[in-house]
């Protein structure tokens, strides 16, 4: 075990580019070598008394097992529950703000603690699915086969493939990114709302700009606000964020940066901060034209904030496809029983009935073909009384197909930093987008110490 923990601390450290101890999110870090177990444990009738944990931040993936997982009885408040041979699995959730939950797993994978399953997101995943931090499964070693993979979107797959084209995770969604609209202002305002009509006049960035002008002169804004279209250029990028150990943001984040601020100085963005400001959240119910958002963004975002509304949204393309996100299931490098960790990672990804189950059950789109195939094909009633479109899935499925991911990173994270910096330059507080990309730089280099801004011209 020495033998494993130091290298293990070696590849991290390498692979991560970052003091363990140096990006601390703040707060208590201490992480016990076992976990505490919680629940009631006198459930274990036959299991031997074996744990199985399973690191997270949220309620997601643990309500997910609960309903879907065959043979799994969850406790009560879903933190852990029982196998049917009474293995016991145990999540470990630390909440993901200012990187909380990775420093926590960083500390787990390198302290000796026991980490059997752990959840990634893309914005992060090559930090843990690199061959050079060693810290997941190759997914064949679990028992994963070529057509099971087959069976994933390729991009699915690709965000977590290593450097030498080994596979370290599987997802049960995928998540194609779009144009959320208010039908009601297209009708208003192109004379019709459905998505074909508002397609051709969103095709490009032109004729968005000029569709744009058009809300303006109505009254409704275009966007709400400052980080909206950044992930459709983000997705695009042509070199990645950091390149030999140096901040590089690249030219398609850059032109959107101009064609943002160009949103606001012509008021054409209501301004405000994603998730958290009254622009976000009362452009929902009306006033603003669009959003750029994905499949989690409507059931984790959206719902909540027109549930009640007399309001209806629909969806298309928008000026180019993307993806946003996602989460993906990886079995740690020292997992204790990997035959469970492939158990439950097949079962919730590649099972094709259960994967068809968690979409229907949740609106989550299936990473899984198969699934999305039989979900579009049936077009069922989503239960979204606000959402006005024809064949949800039949769409994200078309969608899905068109996704590519190139150039990433263990650091892709930074654009929520480089999206708060710009905000700045938007609204004025800061005089020039020179000044706020040294507040960028700046930030960016205290959260990861061993990255160097770029040298002034």
């Amino acid at each position: 075990m020495k033998k494993f923990k130091k290298v293990l601390v070696l590849s991290l450290a390498l692979a991560m580019g970052l003091s363990l101890v140096a990006c601390n999110g703040g707060g208590d870090t201490t992480a016990p070598t076992t976990p505490d177990d919680g629940g009631d444990t006198t459930a274990a009738a036959s299991g031997e008394g074996e744990t199985f944990y399973i690191y997270v931040w949220n309620n997601e993936y643990r309500d997910l097992m609960a309903k879907y997982m065959p043979g799994y009885t969850a406790d009560e408040d879903n933190m852990g529950g029982y196998m049917e041979d009474g293995t016991r699995i145990q999540f470990v959730e630390n909440e993901n703000a200012n990187m909380n939950y990775q420093n926590k797993l960083d500390e787990a994978l390198t302290d000796g603690s026991q980490v059997d399953m752990f959840l990634v997101e893309a914005d992060y995943a090559v930090k843990y699915t690199s061959a050079e931090a060693g810290v997941a499964m190759d997914v064949k070693e679990l028992g994963f086969t070529d057509d099971d993979l087959a069976n994933y979107y390729s991009y699915v797959n690709q965000v977590v493939t290593d450097e030498n084209g080994v596979v370290r995770g599987v997802s049960w969604q995928a998540a194609p990114g779009f144009m959320i609209y208010n039908a009601d202002i297209a009708e208003e305002v192109l004379g019709a709302r459905d998505p074909e009509t508002v397609q051709a006049a969103v095709a490009d960035w032109d004729k968005f700009e000029e569709t744009a002008g058009k809300m303006d002169a109505a009254g409704y804004d275009m966007v709400a606000d400052y980080q909206e279209g950044s992930r459709v250029f983000n997705a695009a990028r042509s070199t990645p964020w950091v390149q030999d150990g140096v901040i590089t943001v690249p030219a398609e984040i850059d032109e959107w940066t101009d064609m943002a601020k160009g949103w606001y100085d012509n008021g054409y963005m209501t301004g405000g901060a994603m998730w958290s400001s009254d622009e976000w959240k009362n452009g929902h119910r009306g006033g603003v034209f669009c959003y750029f958002g994905c499949t989690w963004y409507l059931i984790w975002s959206m719902d909540e904030q027109v549930a009640g509304e007399d309001v209806k949204w629909n969806i298309c393309q928008g000026p180019a496809a993307y993806y946003w996100g996602g989460t993906w299931l990886c079995a740690g490098a020292n997992c204790t029983n990997p035959e469970l960790a492939y158990e439950i990672m097949y079962t919730m990804t590649a099972d094709v009935d259960v994967a068809t189950e968690i979409a229907k059950g949740e609106l989550n789109f299936p990473a899984n073909k198969a699934a999305a195939e039989a979900v579009a094909s049936e077009n069922f009633d989503v239960g979204r009384a606000w959402l006005e479109c024809e064949n949800y899935f039949g769409f994200c499925k078309e969608a899905a197909d068109q996704i590519e991911v190139q150039n990433m990173t263990p650091y892709d994270q930074m654009i929520e930093k480089y999206q708060e910096a710009m905000g700045d330059y938007f609204n004025g507080n800061v005089a020039t987008k020179e000044d706020a990309l040294a507040n960028f730089y700046a930030t960016v280099t205290e959260m990861w110490p061993a990255l160097e801004a770029p040298a002034a011209e």
